[in-house]
Formats: C-alpha cells, structure tokens, sequence
C-alpha cells in the first residue's frame, strides 16, 4: 500500500485530519460569504417597512421631534 507524501510525513490518521480541517474551512468560508451577501439586501417591501417602524419608534421617544 503507499502512502502519499504528507501521509508519509504526518500519519495517515492526521491527513485525513487535515483534509477534513480544509473542507471544513471552506464550507465556513461558504456560509460567511452567503451570510453577508443575503445581510445587506433587503427588498423595496422591506426597507419602507423599516422606514414605517424607525419613523413610529421615533415619535414614541421623542414626540417632539419634527418629522423630516
């Protein structure tokens, strides 16, 4: 049976480790990228909802505040 050059260097045990640590590295990596992309998008719908909520949030703290 042979070994590739790291199993050699390492133990086949920590290959297959290291493997595992760079698959895991990227599919975190996948999922971060995916999370800040979906984060800073959001829908026409979605921002004047927001917009609706801050402004009546606002005028409940500060009802003298002039609306803008």
């Amino acid at each position: 049976m042979s070994d590739s050059g790291i199993g050699m260097l390492l133990g086949q045990l920590s290959a297959n480790l290291l493997w595992l640590w760079f698959i895991g590295a990227f599919v975190l990596g996948g999922v971060l990228v995916y999370g800040v992309m979906k984060a800073g998008h959001l829908r026409r719908s979605e921002r004047a909802q927001l917009d609706r909520n801050t402004e009546a949030r606002q005028r409940q703290e500060d009802p003298y505040k002039r609306p803008t």
